[in-house]
């Protein structure tokens, strides 16, 4: 009787640190593309840094860092209405979007910031 009530005791105790289903991992094509649109942000900003240290920044070189962001946005955009609620490397397409926004802002690549805004937008 004492091990049967010992044995409920524990189920209890492991059931009660579940706190539900964990959300799916992002599949691996959405994956990858997280992982090219996120790489390029970070990259583009990056760039964007070195280019500042000593301005002024040639206006074509700003650009094409903002085309590469916006096109990363792109990317990440779609995978964000597909799920947001897919895990990637630990935290969710929503607080990925989130990270991002906040990075291309930082960085001075405020139009690509404001298009993952709009882009990610509740509908």
């Amino acid at each position: 009787m004492r091990s049967r009530a010992l044995a409920t005791a524990l189920l209890a105790l492991a059931l009660s640190g579940c706190a539900g289903v964990a959300p799916p991992q992002a599949p691996l094509h959405y994956a990858r593309k997280l992982d090219v649109s996120t790489s390029d942000i970070s990259t583009a900003c990056g760039e964007l840094y070195q280019l500042t240290a000593f301005p002024p920044p040639p206006r074509k070189d700003v650009e094409t860092l903002q085309a590469t962001a916006s096109a990363a946005v792109e990317k990440l955009a779609g995978v964000y209405h597909r799920n947001r609620n897919w895990i990637y490397q630990g935290a969710s397409v929503a607080t990925i979007v989130n990270q991002a926004r906040a990075m291309l802002r930082g960085c001075g690549l405020k139009r690509a910031a404001e298009e993952l805004k709009r882009a990610t937008a509740h509908r």
